[in-house]
């Protein structure tokens, strides 16, 4: 036994992993202590706007490190090995979304005052018609939008953990055991010890987000996040030493994964070819083909990024543009979320799962699945290593064993039957796992934990804003004192968390929850373009766009689940139209997108007074004129376009260059680099000098005093 390990060879960490984790999550309770007074003295500015007074370095990496789930680098990995490299586009796609956020929307969001995006409507609209959107929209999103995001979430943290934490040993076999009788069998993360790792994070997460409110959240994830990019890093570097380099790496993926006609047709696996290119194909070719029809991919890029509810910031991107200290801040931050998380974050994960088809190469992954299969029906086929492995996980000496997941069923005898299978995106956790000495292991848990933590403390203290100022300060108690609202906000932030633990644990289709959520979300894009770009959108707007939208959506879900879509369609829409889910969310949109326009039409238009409070107070840009004869935006639309269109090719150039650099290609990506850096200079000169900074800051400030 090796010397460094804190209770058996069941576990791969030592006892200077351990005293990393441990270290990490007493800080982050630490930092919760540090913020604790600032969040109860200022009510629901301070608890969730933190002040107000942030920089955008510090809002933007808060934006990045939540969009950074523990569930991210093991989709990613899992993608690398089904459809390539250019499976990145299933999220590459929403550069075009981000920067047109940036430019369009940062500041206005920072303008406007609010607190969160639902309170946006009575600000906009007025009347009983907004007030009632305002409490429709908070329900939705602290509660449904909430629970789908987090089940997704809690998921990914449970195939990480399930490597590194046999409780069992750690506990003690009477404690251990103990747990496992009294504990409710409907709470369960697939495994006991999968949800002890899992409730462990999230007391700690509740304690630092319940006690010092956003300011302790954005501390944290600034450490999260250069904490998880850097081991990201190292996870990436030392993967690619084991092999011998880059340059090594990308000749072995040659040899194990030939260019011999159609690879994916014959052996289920993508060639060389496949796995390194940066565009998908759309030949129909199996996993090749990106797995989405090419009508799809062009509705991907052409159509869901501006008809998704969140085109504008709404949501957990918005509550930090509120908290910057005025409108430039707010875009500087949004704009450096879409380089993060876009640019820097998406090689090191990408270069790991290439990494990883080659340390683990699929053929034997696959057979070891096989030979499992059979071992564990008639264990005189097993070897002695292979035994181990299914006697206790934690003691396997087969490498490629931590790629397999087992599934359970009964026969046609009614005897158990136990079928192996590969399941890709557990290579990120075998890599960390394989390759990383003790100490560095330590760290790359605790960064994919801080990952972890970052996504929740966000959604907790997102939904609990709803809570305390869209449903107990408008429509409860409107004079509660600053003592009482930090009291709510609390008591809220823990029940959110209590409830999403309870409702993840029941969501047993994720892939089915995402295509009900973006439906849903998909009703609600261009009333929320329209609220901001022209004077004639009403709540009515919204309010028909997002029932329709949630209607559509429900009614697909619903006649899935119970199977009653007719012969040869996915959907509740005809099988010619559509094929795909991305189809779906796309006939929902136009439908949802009529309907807005023609309750539009049908309804009056908003108080001019209102209308004219809004435009004071936001400077919005679009078609305002009818408003105020005189009105001009600070920034005319069409060089806002112009900027939209330069920052999103500056980003994707700067994502190619540097993918090119990691494939060897180095002269042909540091010119892409190179003209990249060029026109986002260009962009960030070019909206700074948009004349509402400070100035921003400080008519909001004289507003709300």
């Amino acid at each position: 036994m090796d010397a460094g390990r804190l209770v058996s060879d069941n576990t791969p960490l030592a006892y200077l992993d351990w005293s990393i984790i441990a270290v990490f999550l007493l800080l982050s309770i630490g930092i919760g202590l540090v913020f604790r007074k600032q969040a109860s003295k200022g009510g629901v500015e301070s608890f969730f706007l933190a002040g107000r007074d942030l920089r955008w370095w510090l809002l933007g990496t808060s934006i990045v490190a939540t969009t950074f789930a523990s569930d991210t680098p093991l989709a990613i990995t899992g993608w690398v090995a089904q459809y390539g490299i250019a499976g990145n586009w299933f999220w590459w796609g929403g550069v075009i979304g981000t920067v047109a956020m940036t430019v369009f929307f940062a500041r206005k969001w920072r303008r406007s005052g609010v607190v969160t995006d639902a309170e946006i409507a009575e600000l906009r609209y007025g009347g009983r018609a907004a007030a009632s959107l305002r409490a429709v929209k908070a329900l939705i999103s602290c509660g449904f939008v909430n629970f789908v995001i987090l089940g997704w979430v809690f998921a990914g943290m449970a195939k990480i953990s399930e490597p590194f934490m046999d409780w069992e040993a750690l506990l003690g076999n009477g404690l251990y055991s103990v747990i496992a009788a009294v504990y409710p069998s409907f709470l369960i993360f697939d495994t006991l010890d999968n949800t002890i790792t899992i409730w462990l994070l999230v007391s700690v997460t509740l304690a630092y987000s319940a006690l010092g409110g956003l300011k302790a959240v954005i501390v944290t994830d600034l450490i999260q996040f250069v904490l998880a990019m850097s081991m990201s890093v190292a996870v990436a570097w030392f993967a690619v030493h084991e092999i011998g380099g880059l340059s090594a790496m990308w000749t072995e993926l040659a040899v194990l994964y030939p260019d011999n006609g159609d690879a994916a047709a014959s052996t289920g696996y993508l060639s060389y070819s496949e796995v390194a290119s940066f565009i998908p194909a759309f030949d129909g070719s199996g996993a090749s083909a990106l797995g989405i029809p090419f009508s799809a991919f062009v509705l991907t890029l052409g159509v869901l990024w501006w008809t998704n509810g969140n085109v504008d910031g709404s949501g957990y991107i918005a509550q930090r543009l509120y908290t910057a200290a005025d409108g430039a801040e707010a875009e500087k931050g949004a704009l450096w979320y879409a380089v993060a998380n876009f640019v820097l974050r998406s090689w090191p994960w990408i270069i790991a799962g290439v990494a990883a088809l080659v340390l683990y190469p699929r053929a034997e992954v696959n057979q070891l699945a096989d030979e499992l299969t059979q071992c564990s029906s008639q264990p005189a086929y097993c070897s002695v290593e292979q035994a181990l492995c299914l006697e206790n996980r934690y003691a396997c000496e087969i490498d490629a064993y931590a790629l397999l997941v087992a599934d359970d069923s009964t026969g046609p005898d009614r005897e158990h039957v136990r079928t192996f299978r590969e399941d890709r995106e557990r290579g990120y956790p075998a890599l960390i796992r394989d390759i990383l000495p003790p100490g560095l292991l330590g760290l790359a848990l605790v960064s994919l934990m801080a990952a972890f933590m970052s996504t929740i403390s966000t959604h907790i203290n997102w939904g609990a804003s709803y809570v305390t100022n869209d449903l107990y300060f408008r429509f409860v108690d409107p004079r509660a004192s600053d003592v009482t609202l930090t009291r709510v906000s609390r008591i809220a932030t823990v029940a959110i968390t209590l409830l999403s633990v309870y409702i993840s644990t029941h969501i047993d289709n994720i892939g089915a929850m995402w295509e009900l959520w973006a439906g849903m979300m998909a009703g609600l894009g261009l009333p929320h373009l329209m609220r901001w770009l022209w004077w004639r959108a009403n709540a009515w707007t919204e309010i028909s766009g997002m029932l329709v939208g949630f209607l559509l959506a429900l009614i697909n879900f619903t006649v899935g689940r119970l199977g009653g879509f007719p012969e040869g369609q996915m959907s509740i829409f005809p099988s010619a139209i559509a094929s795909h889910p991305i189809h779906v969310i796309c006939w929902i949109s136009l439908a949802a997108g009529i309907a807005a326009l023609a309750a539009t039409y049908l309804t009056a238009p908003v108080e001019r007074a209102q209308l004219r409070r809004f435009v004071k107070k936001v400077s919005p840009m679009g078609f305002w004129r009818a408003v105020d004869s005189e009105y001009a935006p600070p920034q005319r639309l069409a060089d806002s376009v112009a900027y939209w269109l330069l920052g999103t090719l500056a980003v994707y150039l700067l994502l190619f260059g540097t993918g090119y650099v990691l494939r060897t290609d180095r002269l042909f990506g540091a010119a892409m680099l190179a003209v990249g850096g060029i026109m986002l200079f260009m962009t960030i000169k070019g909206m700074q000098r948009t004349p509402d900074g400070h100035e921003a800051a400080s008519e909001i400030d004289v507003d709300n005093a």
